[in-house]
C-alpha cells in the first residue's frame, strides 16, 4: 500500500477497534494499528499482520509525526471528548482526513465548528460513521425528505443488545450532563428521561425514555429540523432510575471505579458485556454473539400537524458500527468527497445505510392531516 492510501485505527486494541481491524483484514486491507498501550498493540499486530503506532494523544505535536503519511485516521478511542480534540487538530494540521464512531453531542458540534478550517486545509471531517448515528441519520434524512416542511423529528430505537466497556464509560459521561434536545435550532440541556413515551416499534410498542443521542447534533445539520428528540427504548424500572439519578449522579462518578461503572450502566440497561473483548480468537468465534437486530422508528410532523412515521431494522449496534465505519473509510480512500465537516448521510449520501448488510427501511407513502397523533404522543412526561 502506498503511502497516500495509509489508514489508521485508533484505539485498535478496545472492543470496536478490534473488530474492525479485524474486519479490514478479512477484505484484503491493512490499516495502521496504533494507540497507547504496546503490549496490546504488539500482539494485535501478531495476529493480524498489521503494522502499529504507540503514541497518546496529549499534545497535538505528539500526533503529528504518526499520522503525516496517512490518508485517513479512523478514531475509535472513546470518551472521545477526551481524544476527538487532539487528534482532530492534528488532521487538520497534517491534511489527514479523520472520522470517528462518536455518539456524544458535544463532539459532532466542535467538529462542526471546525467545518471551515477543513474546507481551508482541503481535510474531511465526518464524525459518527458507526451505529451511532448513521441509522438514525438515514432515517430523519429520509423523513424530511417524505415530509419537507417538517419542523419536528422524534427518534428512537432499541437497545443494541450488550455493551462494551468503552460505550459503558463514555454513557456515564454523558449522562452526567442530563438529557439534551434541540428546540427551535437550539440546543437544551433536560434532565435525564425528561420525557418517556410507548414507542410502536416493529415488533411492537415499547416504553422509551429520552437520551442524550447524537442525532440532536447531526440530523440538525442533516435535515435541518428544528426540534428534535431521540429515545432509547428500555425498562420502566430503568426509565424511573434514571429519573432520580440525576442529583446523585456526580457523588457516583467520584466514588465510583471504571468497573463499578460499567457495572451500573449494564444494571440499569440490563444488558450484558461485548462479546470477547481483547480476545481475536474470541471475536472470530461464531458462538461469542447472539444473532440480534435492532429496530428504529422515527416520525416527523409540520406546523399544519401533518406527521409521517418511518421504521427501520439493523443488525446489532457493533455489527453495524463495524460495517459502517469500514465502509466509510473505503470511500473516504477510493473517492473525492467535499472537504469540510459532515454527517454521514451528506458524506456518503442518504442510502449509505440501506447498503449495509442486514438493513431494511419502510416510510409511509402518504401523509395525513390528523388532530390527534398517538404514534408521536408523548404518553409521559417529567418536567
Amino acid at each position: 500500500m502506498s503511502a497516500f492510501m495509509n489508514w489508521m485505527i485508533y484505539g485498535a486494541t478496545g472492543y470496536t477497534g478490534q473488530r474492525i481491524a479485524l474486519e479490514a483484514v478479512k477484505c484484503g486491507l491493512r490499516p495502521i494499528l496504533a494507540g497507547r498501550n504496546p503490549q496490546r498493540l504488539a500482539s494485535l499486530a501478531q495476529q493480524l499482520n498489521c503494522p502499529t503506532r504507540v503514541f497518546d494523544l496529549s499534545s497535538v505535536e505528539r500526533i503529528l509525526p504518526n499520522i503525516a503519511d496517512c490518508r485517513c485516521v479512523l478514531n475509535c478511542a472513546g470518551p472521545f471528548a477526551e481524544t476527538a480534540p487532539s487528534l482532530v487538530s492534528a488532521c487538520l494540521r497534517t491534511g489527514c482526513h479523520y472520522l470517528d464512531i462518536t455518539g456524544e453531542i458535544d463532539v459532532i458540534e466542535s467538529i462542526a465548528a471546525r467545518h471551515e478550517e477543513a474546507v481551508c486545509r482541503d481535510v474531511v471531517l465526518i464524525p459518527a460513521v458507526g451505529f451511532d448515528v448513521v441509522p438514525t441519520d438515514a432515517l430523519a434524512v429520509h423523513l424530511k425528505k417524505a415530509l419537507p416542511e417538517a419542523s419536528t423529528l422524534l427518534l428512537a430505537f432499541t437497545s443494541t443488545g450488550s455493551l462494551s466497556p468503552g460505550t459503558a464509560r463514555t454513557m456515564w459521561q454523558v449522562i452526567q450532563k442530563g438529557g439534551r434536545i434541540r428546540k427551535n435550532g437550539r440546543l437544551r440541556s433536560v434532565p435525564l428521561a425528561w420525557k418517556s413515551q410507548r414507542i410502536p416499534f416493529p415488533s411492537g410498542r415499547r416504553w422509551a425514555a429520552l437520551v442524550p443521542w447524537g442525532d440532536v447534533a447531526s440530523a440538525w445539520y442533516s435535515t435541518g429540523i428544528p426540534n428534535i428528540e431521540v429515545y432509547l427504548a428500555m425498562p420502566r424500572s430503568a426509565i424511573a432510575v434514571l429519573k432520580l439519578a440525576q442529583p446523585m449522579i456526580s457523588r457516583l462518578a467520584s466514588a465510583s471505579s471504571g468497573a463499578d461503572v460499567e457495572k451500573l450502566i449494564r444494571a440499569i440497561l440490563r444488558l450484558p458485556p461485548a462479546g470477547a473483548g481483547n480476545s481475536i480468537d474470541g471475536l472470530r468465534s461464531p458462538n461469542v454473539r447472539l444473532l440480534r437486530h435492532v429496530e428504529l422508528w422515527g416520525c416527523v410532523r409540520d406546523s399544519q400537524r401533518h406527521s409521517i412515521t418511518g421504521t427501520m431494522i439493523t443488525p446489532d449496534g457493533y455489527d453495524f458500527t463495524v460495517a459502517a465505519a469500514l465502509g466509510a473509510v473505503q470511500r473516504v480512500l477510493k473517492e473525492e468527497i467535499a472537504p469540510g465537516f459532515a454527517t454521514p448521510s451528506q458524506a456518503f449520501g442518504m442510502n449509505f445505510a440501506l447498503e449495509l448488510p442486514g438493513v431494511t427501511l419502510h416510510i409511509e407513502k402518504s401523509h395525513s392531516r390528523v388532530h390527534r397523533e398517538p404514534s408521536c404522543e408523548v404518553t409521559q412526561v417529567v418536567t
